[in-house]
């Protein structure tokens, strides 16, 4: 789908009674230039106008309405426009005061590759490229890998990223002996066989369970027919296999209809919404979120028109109290009602049992984590020598390999948790650096200075990833810069922490709250470094390659280092798809799949 762009207009604050009475998108920004809130409107004047006046109950959106600086809006034709629009500026800049539901961005995806006649089937972490057909999200990543191998070995399609351009192969892969794949690189399978395994699979995952009984009934009576028993055996065992699954689902609605059930429990603070995914009246899997509390009927409307974007197996019908939303209804045709029936009824009891259960669970979780917490800011506090516990800590890392694209990353927690906003990543200048201590150096001065530059406060607590050696650069570096924070170095191989003015290390006890949090402060230093550092060096390998296709310059070279972040991505995509999205010739793709495909036959 093409992403269609519009103009951005802007307003001070105070000049609010300037915004015009049509439909579109608004934004609010702080004084610091940060968007805070992203929202819709049939009527953006009065919807505007409501959030500055406190209209809501909530305390948290009259502290947003307090922070507004500036009011962002764009002019779309029609509501659907603009639901589409806000969801893309929420996914983009993540508003702290928009309805944020918990790890939602790194919610897993079972996707089907548009890669020709075969498309494999995998495990995608999110929607990075508008190709393929993306079933989800899901909320449990065990689940979802546990599901796609029963998938792969009820259907037998293909997981791997090999172009059919290189099919039939002269063997097959681990798959095949492991009863995941039908080999259709042997040709051992009809594009329409694999077509129709494949329609199946869907069918299975929009729970029509009954229609994939029949077909592998079907196949095993034909196969039994052409006295081929023991292929005939294996439909049998997946025909058990999925019958087995249709026994775990309880039949709950007397009509064999598709429902979703949703409600809430919660406070000011947090919240807790469940959604139960009914499919032919039987009850075949449920979803939990968590986000930030407020008002009821505010919360289920903010969490139906975001749930509802970009789902698949919608159902006809959403059974809850949140109200009508028109333009869900619409769009894909599904109604929103009260529960009537006394089923119904039944339903939204369990969901709001379960709601309220969850919430229970993760407050009990959250006061574990503020006590672990708060004892650890003690510990270091007096451990330190401090005022005051350190609310407020920052973790630095370098990451490299074979000195090549090294890169710095600093980490930030807030009262004990990640604070992401704050974290910050490093392409370290210069490259003739003959050790980790000078790339420290670098990342800590530049960090340093920047917050500098901006009078924004300091952390209460550095934490670099190291020894003695590492603290001693930490401590040139703040100063030479006239900065007053404390740092400490935690070395990995035997957790010795390093203080300044020590000889010795501290060892603390495994059990110490202390030591558990700069663990994890270290660790989550780590892997951001490492996160990018791959990233980097996937991008640096994708673009030399990338050099040597002939058709490709640096315009293009460009527009595909921005649309794939690594070779599996393309290989994957479909090449039609990409010459029309992209706007460079299909044959120019094909080309630039076949010298990654010749790259990673080398062991690239």
């Amino acid at each position: 789908m093409t992403r269609r762009s519009y103009t951005r207009f802007e307003v001070k604050k105070e000049d609010w009674n300037k915004l015009p009475p049509e439909c579109g998108v608004y934004t609010f920004r702080d004084s610091r230039g940060e968007i805070i809130y992203v929202g819709k409107a049939k009527n953006i004047f009065k919807r505007v106008n409501s959030h500055l006046h406190h209209r809501y109950s909530s305390p948290l959106k009259r502290d947003m309405a307090e922070e507004i600086d500036t009011i962002g809006y764009f002019l779309v034709p029609d509501e659907h426009q603009a639901l589409l629009l806000e969801n893309e500026l929420i996914k983009t800049h993540q508003p702290r005061y928009n309805l944020r539901l918990k790890d939602d961005k790194s919610y897993p995806y079972i996707v089907f590759s548009p890669d020709g006649d075969f498309p494999a089937v995998r495990v995608a972490r999110r929607k990075t490229t508008p190709f393929g057909q993306f079933f989800g999200p899901f909320t449990d990543v065990k689940k979802v890998k546990e599901g796609l191998k029963l998938l792969r070995s009820l259907f037998l399609l293909r997981g791997c990223a090999i172009s059919e351009k290189r099919f039939p192969l002269d063997r097959p892969c681990l798959d095949f002996e492991l009863g995941l794949c039908c080999a259709p690189c042997l040709g051992s399978v009809t594009k329409e066989e694999y077509g129709e395994r494949v329609k199946k699979a869907q069918d299975f995952l929009n729970g029509d369970y009954e229609r994939v009984l029949s077909w592998l009934e079907q196949e095993m009576w034909k196969r039994a027919e052409e006295l081929d028993f023991e292929e005939a055996a294996r439909y049998r065992d997946r025909w058990e296999a999925v019958n087995k699954i249709v026994a775990r689902y309880q039949l709950v609605l007397s009509r064999a209809e598709d429902v979703d059930f949703i409600d809430m429990a919660g406070d000011e603070t947090l919240a807790s919404l469940i959604v139960l995914r009914v499919r032919k009246g039987r009850l075949i899997g449920s979803e939990s979120f968590l986000t930030s509390g407020g008002e009821r009927e505010e919360i289920l409307r903010e969490f139906g028109e975001e749930f509802y974007l970009n789902r698949f197996n919608l159902p006809s019908r959403v059974c809850w109290e949140g109200g009508e939303i028109p333009e869900i209804e619409e769009e894909y045709a599904i109604t929103f009602t009260p529960p009537l029936t006394r089923e119904e009824k039944e339903m939204m009891t369990f969901a709001r049992s379960n709601a309220e259960k969850n919430l229970e669970v993760e407050k009990l979780k959250m006061e574990k984590r503020e006590r672990a917490s708060e004892k650890a800011k003690e510990e270091l506090q007096a451990l330190l020598g401090i005022p005051s516990p350190p609310e407020w800590v920052e973790g630095v890392d370098i990451s490299t390999f074979q000195g090549g694209e090294t890169v710095g990353a600093v980490v930030s927690f807030k009262n004990g948790l990640p604070d992401k906003n704050n974290y910050r990543k490093f392409i370290i200048r210069e490259t003739d650096y003959p050790n980790d201590y000078e790339c420290l150096r670098e990342v800590l001065e530049r960090h340093l200075r920047s917050l500098q530059e901006k009078s924004s406060p300091f952390p209460d607590l550095i934490l670099v990833d190291g020894g003695i050696g590492q603290l001693n650069v930490a401590l040139e570096v703040l100063e030479n810069l006239g900065v007053e924070v404390p740092v400490v170095s935690l070395a990995e191989e035997w957790e010795d922490i390093y203080l300044p003015g020590e000889h010795q290390p501290l060892r603390l006890p495994p059990h110490s709250e202390a030591l558990q949090f700069l663990q994890r402060v270290r660790n989550e230093a780590h892997r951001f470094a490492i996160t990018f550092h791959r990233l980097r060096r996937n991008k640096q390998s994708f673009g030399s390659i990338l050099e040597e296709v002939k058709g490709i310059g640096p315009k293009r070279k460009k527009k595909l280092l921005s649309a794939f972040n690594d070779l599996r991505e393309i290989l994957e995509a479909d090449s039609r798809e990409v010459s029309k999205n992209l706007g460079i010739p299909e044959k120019t793709i094909e080309e630039v799949k076949k010298q990654l495909e010749k790259n990673l036959s080398r062991g690239f």
